[in-house]
């Protein structure tokens, strides 16, 4: 049963990938069913009332004062900032764009740890970044002729700084989930995120702009909550907890081809040259980087490391029933 583990894995990583992959195209069908702070209140709003019923969203809980100030910090940038940054870049750049991009995440996550922690800066990680980059702005190119798209450039690095948001928030988290509960800790931060949402678009919570709301709007941000938010995170948080950063980074190389054909699929998005060859150098320079720092794996070939992995083991058996 123990072998059966690393595909169970596997197969989660691939659902919350293919999750969110989808996210893209919906929130930008969901701009045209509501304003972009409607979509943040309703979207985190139904997500922490998810997780209040679902009893994560406790009130006793047992974090200390700093572990409460990381929480909500995490919460307020990847629940309210990182949003609004992929809904603003929407506005103005196509799903498949940023389907693309999102693979540029590990990436910059490096490039945090270098600024902030300290971490010395590896010429592969240099020239990776100056790479991707040059991809970035091939797609900006419009296709069939010479003119370049500064709007779409504009909406790329938009999603750019959601990244930021996101991988500041796996770094924070994967440091949380080995002392506390994922699934507590993920439902303070998206509440944090529903109040910060919430203090910045109240005036928008009226009665003519909610009765406005087709039913599709309301099905578009239920998925977004439920699916994207409360599966998504809470089943990344999960694996957060017993699998390293870098190895989870693998997965989302799945996500751009999942977004790209879901683009073209319900937004009739149209896949030309220019954002072929610039993602295939984005994806290409990105998978290549993640395969040449990733770590080796450790065998564990003590007793005692057995004993501690068949633990966890049972105990995760336990959790499930």
């Amino acid at each position: 049963m123990r072998k059966s583990q690393p595909f169970y894995f596997f197969a989660l990583m691939l659902l919350l990938q293919l999750i969110w992959a989808s996210s893209y195209s919906l929130q930008k069908m969901a701009l045209q069913e509501m304003p972009l702070g409607l979509i943040l209140v309703i979207r985190f709003g139904l997500a922490s009332l998810a997780f209040l019923l679902l009893g994560k969203l406790s009130f006793k809980p047992r974090f200390g004062f700093k572990e409460w100030g990381l929480i909500f910090f995490s919460g307020i940038i990847n629940f309210s900032g990182s949003p609004f940054f992929q809904l603003s870049a929407l506005r103005l750049t196509q799903a498949t764009d940023v389907s693309i991009l999102v693979s540029f995440e590990p990436l910059l996550t490096a490039l945090l740890a270098v600024l902030f922690l300290k971490e010395r800066l590896r010429p592969s990680t240099l020239y990776t970044f100056l790479a991707a980059t040059l991809g970035v702005v091939i797609m900006g190119w419009q296709g069939g002729n010479a003119d370049f798209q500064w709007q779409r450039l504009l909406g790329d690095s938009l999603f750019l700084l959601a990244l930021l948001c996101e991988g500041t928030c796996s770094t924070v988290g994967r440091h949380l989930t080995q002392k506390y509960n994922p699934f507590e800790l993920i439902a303070w931060m998206v509440f944090a995120g529903f109040l910060s949402n919430l203090a910045f678009n109240w005036p928008l919570l009226t009665i003519q702009n909610i009765s406005h709301i087709p039913l599709k709007g309301w099905l578009l941000a239920g998925y977004l909550a439920l699916a994207c938010t409360l599966i998504g995170y809470a089943g990344w948080f999960y694996l957060l907890k017993r699998i390293e950063v870098g190895k989870l980074a693998l997965s989302l190389f799945f996500q751009p081809l999942a977004g790209v054909f879901l683009a073209c699929l319900l937004l009739g998005e149209k896949l030309d040259l220019q954002t072929a060859l610039g993602g295939t150098i984005v994806l290409l320079s990105l998978l290549i980087w993640v395969k040449l720092t990733m770590p080796p794996d450790k065998k564990d070939d003590t007793a005692e490391e057995n004993k501690i992995d068949e633990a966890e083991y049972l105990e995760d058996q336990v959790d499930a029933k």
